[in-house]
């Protein structure tokens, strides 16, 4: 049964947001007048001659305020507060307007739209700034993505401060990660990319469903299969291309509340809706081949707008590799209009997808005749829309519903090499089997030895080969849904704005593929003591239902010129098994000089619901050997008996919690004209992190009987052994801790020389560590199973991952707009870039599991400080192997990297862009502190690129 939705504390939190809307009455000063405004929006035809824009959007954001115009470029807009307000103009390729106005009775206004070309005076093609008080993010307009010569969502991640440019490529699974620094901790990059919402027309695009994976619970870790997303991870975004996106917005602080289901921050893609001329683009680089087309146009009247899109992708990493090669196709159909005399605008779209990742034989490959291949089909169906209602506080209702399919077929083959291992498909826990199918074997005084339900009469054991040819297959059928619809509310008294939030959403994942499958023969290969594997049906699975509340108010004072701006606000989520959590949220601003210097500040709790891969993990499952034979040349081959015993544990954690991240940060944004300085320090600590791993409740004993034949050739019990069966379960047992500081100083175009420079960076650190117990299983596959020892126990969190990076990037662009050119050169610096591990006591063991009965017993407090005293007190076999040679603190001497990009526009229809990462080829060789002698190249390869785009 579901728990209580609404639980005291959230309606409490409600209750404080509004106090902020009474203070609207306490400052009062008179009733605010209202006006209407009119006007007309205009843009310039093939002739350069000037014609009203229809379609276009015409809003007051910070007023919940908006409407588009009519066939005739014409605009109005009711019940608008009077005085200074922001206004904003928007159209499908055209460059925005945004700007101040002072609203007055009888208005009317006029505005022109340029296109958003590279001929303009001062272009955009790096990430800007959000506005104060809000939530801190950058903006990526399509600009930027074209000058980049983006091939994915993942490569616009270089424009974020700090971010550094990669060399593109779509041979491996991308996923994105905010605040991170990369390195080789993958299990902290899946979290934080599992924490990172990728927001598409305002709906998520959800990994929660994604089960592909092996052997998740004996291996502890779920990896990608055929270079795929991985389940504990994020998104991945090599399937968004970013060919038919208008722009995006990568919020980096405190969300706003009415984003759910993240603890990183969000991605928020707007994709291109409305009237434009047709595209036709063609890029090339070493990987990837790509070819895309686009265009939009109206159907007449008040028909609205249909906008199309399709795009083909090739990659191949290696010309000497090219066995291994990865295919992305995408098409896009999104119909815009408005109804009820311009009171609905409404968008709804359907996105194609189609993606393979393939590894086809390679002749010289040997040693482990690999294989593999990943096939993604899958469809989007989304609406969205805005209703101005505009009748007292209520403003306007934006709503959001979208579902998604995405069938994932994949399979791997391999040649395994191993020691030969029990394997037998029976799921019942107990069931004994011998290699006679449905027979039972009985001891020397006439007891049965096997054991097996009716139903599993066909299931044998089976002692696997040395070594055999493998493959399993995945069928995966990842469904997903979501709505939400929220309400905005604007009341304006005196000074004082009161803009408010009110909101609902819920979300939907499941599976309902067939999931893994694989021969009885030849199953996988399974490294984990006496683990063994089992297909499993992923429709079996039952689907995560969240459902969401959230209030937020947005709260502006003008104080003079002063302005405080303060957004507060508060979620309540509630989800399957792991129940509700409350995510308060806050920012906010205040200008000390006006229209120079601004602090700001906040702090919120973001929550990430764990998925299907931790709500509901697959079952473990063991084989023990009771008799093998089969290697007794002494009897005939067909007569050889072989038994095993198999033994299923349940994985799922009951007491699995939420995982939160709290987020604090503090900065000003300084305004000297043109130029702009924003700096930003910050603080995140996450807690409860999901991780597979042991725990003490993942060690199970069990008494193996073995069984030898007496002088009649009859079976008898030999010996009784006590084994400890251990695996994996989901646990929040990870825990990280970043801060840091981000920094953007952007100069503005020196019109002199027609060259703008922009200098961003940041410094961060970050610690990362398990406060699980750490095991240490001496005997974990000896055989025979006597000689196996009680399971060691180490104090929780003895290590500690730290990582530390400073890296800045220059950016220097010059245009010339009269011929479209601009050129950008980009200096990256990475002054520091460290990486070392902290020790705690993981030489002593805390005490041990009992082999017989699997209970922990613990040593009393300081019993030992010595190794010697653990071994002359008989638990000798408890001391693990210890090595601190990751102690030694990794880094690397300051290292530099130039690119270069390049567009060109030929004439109104044609462009040509170039790019030159590491033009200078700087492959600076940084000798190991851990391993003298061993040295480590630096930068990425020198890379190159050419983009060719045709517009009609």
């Amino acid at each position: 049964m579901m728990r209580k939705i609404l639980p005291t504390r959230f309606m409490l939190a409600c209750l404080c947001l509004f106090v902020l809307s009474g203070v609207a009455t306490s400052v009062r000063a008179q009733a605010q007048q209202k006006a209407e405004v009119r006007g007309v929006v205009f843009e310039y035809d093939f002739n350069n001659k000037l014609v009203e824009l229809d379609f276009a959007t015409v809003s007051f954001p910070d007023y919940a305020i908006g409407t588009t115009t009519n066939n005739g470029g014409q605009f109005r807009l009711e019940e608008v507060p009077t005085g200074k307000a922001r206004m904003l103009v928007q159209y499908l390729g055209k460059l925005s307007i945004d700007t101040l106005v002072n609203v007055a009775p009888g208005m009317e206004l006029a505005f022109t739209l340029k296109n958003e070309d590279f001929k303009l005076k001062e272009v955009t093609v790096t990430a800007t700034n959000s506005r104060a008080g809000k939530s801190t993010a950058s903006n990526i307009s399509r600009q930027a993505m074209d000058h980049l010569q983006a091939t994915s969502l993942y490569d616009l991640m270089a424009l974020m401060p700090g971010g550094l440019s990669s060399e593109p490529s779509l041979n491996n699974s991308q996923q994105i990660s905010i605040r991170q620094i990369a390195g080789t901790n993958s299990t902290e990059e899946d979290l934080n990319a599992l924490g990172t919402a990728i927001i598409r027309d305002g709906a998520p695009i959800s990994n929660n469903s994604n089960l592909s994976a092996m052997n998740s619970t004996v291996n502890g870790a779920a990896a990608a299969i055929a270079n795929g997303a991985s389940p504990s991870g994020g998104i991945d975004v090599r399937s968004i291309s970013t060919e038919n996106i208008e722009s995006v917005e990568v919020i980096r602080g405190i969300p706003s509340v009415e984003y759910g289901d993240l603890t990183s921050g969000a991605v928020i893609i707007h994709s291109k809706a409305g009237r434009e001329p047709l595209r036709v683009k063609a890029k090339a680089n070493p990987n990837v081949y790509q070819v895309s087309v686009g265009t939009g146009f109206d159907l007449g009247g008040r028909k609205g707008a249909v906008n199309i899109s399709g795009d083909y992708a090739y990659n191949r990493n290696q010309p000497t590799a090219a066995y291994v090669h990865y295919e992305r196709a995408t098409a896009k159909l999104l119909y815009s209009n408005v109804f009820f005399n311009n009171k609905l605008r409404s968008n709804t779209s359907i996105d194609l997808l189609y993606g393979k990742n393939e590894r086809d034989d390679n002749p010289d490959d040997k040693s482990t005749q690999t294989n593999y291949r990943g096939e993604d089909y899958g469809f989007t169906l989304n609406t969205n829309g805005t209703w101005s209602i505009n009748k007292g506080w209520l403003k306007t209702l934006r709503y959001v519903v979208s579902g998604n399919y995405t069938s994932k077929k994949s399979f791997r083959e391999s040649l395994y090499s191993t020691t030969t291992a029990p394997y037998s498909m029976t799921m019942t826990d107990g069931t004994t089997l011998s290699n006679f199918a449905g027979q039972t074997i009985y001891d020397a005084d006439g007891n049965p030895i096997t054991n097996f339900l009716p139903s599993e009469a066909d299931h044998y054991a089976q002692q696997l080969s040395s070594s055999y040819v493998g493959r399993y297959d995945i069928d995966s059928k990842e469904v997903n849904a979501f709505a939400k619809i929220t309400a905005n509310f604007f009341k304006q008294s005196g000074n004082v704005n009161n803009r408010i939030l009110v909101g609902a959403d819920f979300k939907t994942d499941g599976n309902l593929g067939n999931g893994k499958s694989y021969s009885a023969s030849a199953p996988p290969k399974v490294i984990n003591g006496d683990a063994s594997c089992r297909p499993r049906k992923y429709k079996d699975i039952p689907f995560i239902n969240q459902f969401g509340l959230f209030l937020e108010e947005n709260f502006t004072w003008n104080l003079g010129e002063r302005e405080l701006n303060i957004q507060a606000g508060a979620r309540y989520d509630h989800t399957s098994v792991v129940g509700g959590v409350l995510s308060p949220r806050f920012n906010a601003s205040f200008s000390i000089i006006p229209d120079l210097l601004t602090v700001r500040g906040g702090y919120g709790i973001t929550a990430k619901m764990p998925t299907l891969l931790y709500l509901y993990p697959e079952a473990a499952y063991f084989e023990y050997v009771n008799y093998d034979e089969l290697m007794d040349e002494n009897i005939p081959e067909a007569n050889r008996l072989y038994i095993t015993t198999t033994k299923t544990y349940d994985t799922q954690n009951r007491n699995l919690k939420i995982a939160k991240n709290h987020k604090a940060e503090i900065g000003f944004d300084l305004n000297l004209g043109k130029a702009k300085l924003a700096v930003t320090a910050f603080n995140e600590r996450l807690k409860n992190g999901y991780a597979l791993a042991e725990t003490f409740d993942s060690f199970k004993s069990y008494a193996v009987k073995e069984y030898t034949r007496n002088d009649d050739g009859q079976l008898v019990l030999s010996s009784t052994s006590p084994v400890l069966s251990s695996f994996n379960m989901p646990t929040n047992n990870l825990n990280t801790e970043s801060k840091g500081i981000e920094f953007d100083l952007n100069l503005g175009r020196i019109d002199a020389i027609r060259t703008a420079f922009q200098l961003s960076g940041s410094w961060m650190q970050s610690e990362s560590w398990s406060d699980g117990y750490s095991f240490y299983n001496k005997t974990a596959s000896t055989r025979p199973y006597g000689k196996r020892v009680n399971v060691a126990v180490y104090e929780p969190g003895n290590t500690k991952s730290h990582k530390e990076r400073f890296a800045m990037t220059l950016r220097a662009t010059h245009n010339l707009p009269k011929i479209g050119f601009v050129v950008t050169l980009t200096a990256q610096a990475v002054w520091q870039d460290a990486s070392w591990k902290t020790y705690g006591n993981d030489s002593i063991p805390m005490g041990y599991i009992n082999l017989a009965d699997s209970k922990v017993h613990l040593f009393e407090p300081n019993q030992f400080s010595t190794t010697q005293e653990v071994e002359d007190a008989g638990y000798g076999h408890l001391l693990q192997t210890v090595s601190h040679n990751s102690g030694i603190k990794e880094s690397y001497n300051p290292y530099f990297c130039f690119n270069l990009n390049v567009t060109k526009e030929i004439s109104d229809m044609f462009r040509v862009s170039f790019f030159a990462n590491n033009m200078f080829r700087s492959y600076p060789l940084m000798e190991s502190k851990r391993s003298p002698g061993s040295y480590t190249s630096v930068n990425n390869r020198f890379f190159f690129g050419l983009e060719l785009s045709l517009t009609l």
